[in-house]
């Protein structure tokens, strides 16, 4: 080996062991640096052929052997990276929807007295106070309380979900945003680094950033990344291509601020849009499905049990009749009508209340007098000659007030809602006899009032547009009248048979049925575990959330651990090479020193 040969291998070993410390001081020195990755120069042995001027055997070629930098890497695990960029679109996701749906469960206060559940059983509670004691002005004032209480927390919840899903739609829009960003700096970095690659100096810190990069975009998408020596990253979401090479499609948000277009995202102008599926697909994902299912099965189940109180309390509260004597009025505004351009529906946005004040709310049972299925406590009709099974046998079934008005034994306006009479009037058994007068069409009738007085009205008109006659008459036009109309005919009564007899019996006083009340109130308790399950229903999808949102950040926490064992830097592994490559520099540093001694020897011997 020649002089030569040493100083060669002597220099090549400071210049290759250099090149090794330089990339240790790098690695040392961005330790810290977010997504930097390890870099690592691999040293192989390289020829070197000379021809000595001191050989050990004349001019003979010898063939030596140095050392040289073989690769200068940046080292990665591509799939690694790849099960860290899943995980944390999947934690992304469930983190968003904990994060939204969090929200709406404060609002929807569950165990406060603030809560949906807990107005519906206030109301509740009202209206059976109010069933106890219907004249009570203070047990009616609560009830309008509470109801309006009711249709607060209605209208809190509704707005609430309105400005939960615009919040929603603002941060999707932003986040698409930011995700076309994203998309043409992963596309850029990509020309950036193929362009570095050409000139033979790879760009390794754009190829950190480009990692990053697609980091970042993970949490918003499911990016999927393939390297491509050709044209560097090319990137895929949902099996659509968004980057390749210097190319980049961006992505268009469709149906903001319309509520009549369902909100979603397409791939450029392709006109497909982003399917998130059930769970996963990031930040952009986890807003999609809130804003397109989530949300709106929410609202749905809030307007159905809004819909439900307005329609359950009216069909009770039309039965019973309030202290103006008002039947068949609703409680709450009726909002299922058909409008023009809008679905016929009672929604938590639009309840209202039609009771304007304590006299409107219908707390007793509206008396349709007469009949066995309604308050026939407060008119009782005793057949008493009429109980032939031809003829005037059938009077009792005529003797009732039809839904037209028609055939009534005593006009209901003349009786109070509650069953007792008007005014002054006292109550009683009116007894009535009926006799033919020998004119077709036309009855007479005496009148035992309870009183003791008598009254008689001859020549009655008994035909279907017949007269009515009056029972009793106070002088200020409270009356209790008998419509004869349709009762009777003349056939009913004969003169061989004789008079005919029956009786009309008031109530006076009657307490009143206050069974729609109790009704309302039996019926708003039932819907209390609705509104209590469709809190359950939003704390389960939260808890569900939290829970996906940990288990994504365990596994996302063990790929990172793995990945920093492959690309991280150790500093105690880093500072143990540069202890062992200073001794390396320090070594070859001695091969120079030892060659020109050598060397020097050699001269002085042949001066």
């Amino acid at each position: 080996m020649s002089i030569n040969s040493l100083f060669d291998i002597g220099s090549t070993s400071l210049r290759a062991i250099g090149k090794q410390i330089d990339t240790t001081s790098q690695n040392i020195a961005n330790a810290e640096s977010e997504g930097y990755r390890r870099r690592r120069t691999t040293l192989s042995s390289r020829s070197v052929a000379t021809t000595g001027l001191y050989t050990s055997n004349g001019a003979q070629d010898v063939t030596s052997s140095g050392v040289g930098v073989e690769t200068f890497e940046r080292v990665r695990d591509g799939m690694l990276e790849a099960a860290g960029n899943d995980a944390r679109s999947g934690e992304s996701a469930a983190r968003e929807k904990g994060r939204v749906l969090g929200v709406l469960e404060g609002a929807l206060a569950t165990g406060t007295d603030a809560s949906l559940s807990s107005s519906l059983e206030g109301l509740a509670d009202g209206f059976s106070t109010l069933a106890n004691n219907p004249e009570n002005q203070g047990a009616r004032e609560s009830v309008l309380g509470r109801a309006r209480q009711l249709t607060d927390t209605f209208g809190r919840l509704d707005r609430r979900l309105g400005e939960l899903s615009a919040d929603t739609e603002d941060a999707l829009a932003g986040n698409v945003e930011q995700a076309n960003g994203l998309l043409n700096e992963v596309a850029s970095l990509n020309e950036q680094i193929e362009n570095a690659r050409a000139g033979g100096a790879p760009d390794y810190a754009a190829e950190d950033q480009r990692d990053q990069a697609v980091q970042e975009l993970s949490k918003l998408l499911p990016v999927q990344a393939q390297e491509n020596r050709s044209d560097g990253f090319t990137l895929t979401v949902d099996g659509m291509t968004v980057v390749q090479g210097t190319e980049s499609t961006n992505l268009t948000l469709k149906g903001k601020n319309d509520p009549n277009v369902t909100t979603t995202v397409e791939f450029g102008k392709t006109g497909v849009a982003f399917e998130p599926g059930d769970e996963g697909g990031g930040e952009i994902g986890a807003q999609t499905r809130l804003l397109n299912d989530t949300l709106p099965g929410v609202q749905g189940w809030l307007d159905t049990l809004a819909d439900d109180v307005v329609t359950d309390v009216n069909e009770a509260h039309r039965k019973g009749a309030d202290q103006n004597g008002d039947t068949g009025e609703n409680f709450f505004v009726d909002k299922s009508g058909p409008p023009p351009g809008k679905p016929p529906r009672n929604t938590a946005g639009n309840i209202e209340i039609a009771a304007t004040g304590p006299k409107d709310i219908a707390a007793v049972a509206t008396p349709d007098l007469g009949t066995p299925a309604g308050n026939d406590r407060a008119v009782t009709i005793d057949q008493g000659d009429f109980g032939g099974s031809n003829g005037a046998g059938g009077i009792d079934a005529r003797l009732t007030n039809g839904p037209d008005g028609s055939a009534s034994t005593v006009e209901v306006s003349s009786i109070s809602p509650d069953g007792n009479l008007p005014g002054a009037l006292e109550g009683g058994t009116f007894d009535i006899t009926v006799e033919n007068n020998g004119t077709t069409g036309e009855l007479d009738f005496t009148i035992d009032r309870p009183d003791g007085s008598t009254s008689t009205e001859t020549g009655v008109d008994v035909n279907s547009s017949g007269t009515t006659i009056t029972l009793e008459d106070d002088g200020g036009g409270e009356t209790i009248k008998l419509d004869v109309g349709t009762a009777f005919t003349d056939g009913d009564v004969t003169s061989s048979s004789g008079p005919k007899e029956f009786s009309v019996t008031v109530d006076d006083p009657l307490a009143g049925d206050t069974g729609p009340a109790q009704t309302i109130a039996d019926r708003v308790s039932g819907l209390t575990s609705e509104a209590t399950n469709l809190a359950a229903n939003v704390g389960t999808q939260v808890q569900g959330a939290a829970s996906k949102e940990e288990a994504q950040a365990a596994v996302g926490e063990r790929i990172q651990a793995q990945i920093e064992d492959v690309s991280g830097v150790s500093m105690d592994q880093q500072l143990s090479s540069l202890i062992e490559q200073q001794q390396q520099f320090a070594a070859s540093a001695r091969v120079l020193t030892t060659a020109r001694e050598v060397s020097n020897t050699l001269l002085s011997i042949a001066r």
